[in-house]
């Protein structure tokens, strides 16, 4: 039997055998339907998860189901549960393109706080012959989802989804760890500061081996001394010349003022284990005195994709910090 399956069978539909299913290699959560009626009408489905501790499973997860457009536009619209706890809806619409849209919402909760849902959504430039080629595509659709399924199991996409909600929870405060600077950090993280030498280094709270550390100085340069894009370039082409070297980035990010970004993974031999380091390099000229941050941030690469995210983090605070 043919099978739809999304994100390591988060999400499974059974399917004709004459459709054609298109999956993407850059992400698993996402694939479209192909009838025998040739490039279209087109089946969009996407699965996303949710980490929500909080979830309302009195409401029939309506708050997952409706976004805030359907909730203001069909806001009685009815929740259907399935024998095997699958909440679901579905409703169609007339866009101002001239096409109708017919889009059913599948969700269903997995474990104790986690909400997988999927959307599929067929649209197509409506007029008689096609609405009735249409409709008995729809009524194919809509038996097929009856057989739909959720795997009980967690997942990838639910371990990110954990991942995500996990950052978003993190809590950001300015510091200051020296006259003339301020950044966002991570407000659990303990800090070592040296204002004399003006560095720090930070701890990722729960992790002994991961940390932030950062050192500054500052040059004193002839006035006409100017540091331009080109230059910047050969910094980060030398940079380049190591071959563990990876994914060097040169972004200006206010007047006089450049970030060189990059990573490296490196063998700690009498530990037994590959740390992955994250640099963040800032060159910032200020009349005569050239200010250089040097931001490393390492963590053992234990497959631990809360510390990987946390490189996103991080790379934000950097680029948006403010020198004075």
């Amino acid at each position: 039997m043919d099978v739809l399956k999304l994100a390591d069978s988060s999400f499974e539909m059974p399917l004709d055998s004459s459709w054609d299913v298109t999956y993407f290699d850059e992400d698993s959560s996402k694939a479209d339907v192909r009838f025998n009626t040739g490039k279209y009408p087109v089946l969009n489905v996407k699965i996303i998860s949710l980490d929500d501790p909080k979830y309302n499973k009195d409401n029939k997860l309506k708050d997952h189901l409706f976004d805030p457009i359907l909730l203001e536009s069909h806001p009685d619209l009815d929740i259907k549960v399935t024998s095997n706890s699958i909440y679901g809806i579905e409703y169609q619409a007339n866009l101002e393109s001239g096409e109708k849209v017919k889009v059913w919402r599948k969700a269903t909760i997995v474990g104790s706080r986690t909400i997988r849902l999927v959307t599929l959504a067929l649209s197509w430039m409506s007029n008689p012959s096609s609405d009735e080629a249409v409709n008995k595509i729809l009524l194919k659709i809509e038996k097929k989802l009856e057989k739909c399924s959720f795997i009980t199991e967690e997942t990838e996409l639910d371990i990110e989804a954990k991942v995500s909600a996990r950052i978003l929870r993190l809590k950001q405060d300015i510091i200051s760890p020296w006259s003339g600077l301020s950044m966002l950090m991570p407000t659990s993280w303990p800090s070592e500061i040296n204002k004399e030498e003006k560095s720090f280094v930070s701890r990722v709270t729960g992790y002994e081996d991961a940390m932030l550390f950062l050192n500054c100085d500052e040059l004193s340069i002839p006035k006409e001394t100017k540091i331009t894009s080109e230059y910047m370039q050969h910094i980060a082409s030398s940079i380049g010349e190591d071959e563990k070297v990876k994914n060097i980035s040169l972004l200006s990010t206010g007047k006089d003022t450049y970030l060189i970004s990059c990573n490296k993974a490196e063998e700690d031999k009498e530990a037994g284990v590959i740390l992955n380091n994250f640099f963040w390099h800032i060159f910032a000229l200020k009349e005569d005195v050239l200010t250089r941050l040097h931001f490393t941030y390492v963590f053992p690469d234990i497959n631990d994709k809360f510390l990987f995210g946390l490189v996103n983090v991080l790379s934000e605070n950097i680029k948006n910090l403010k020198l004075e």
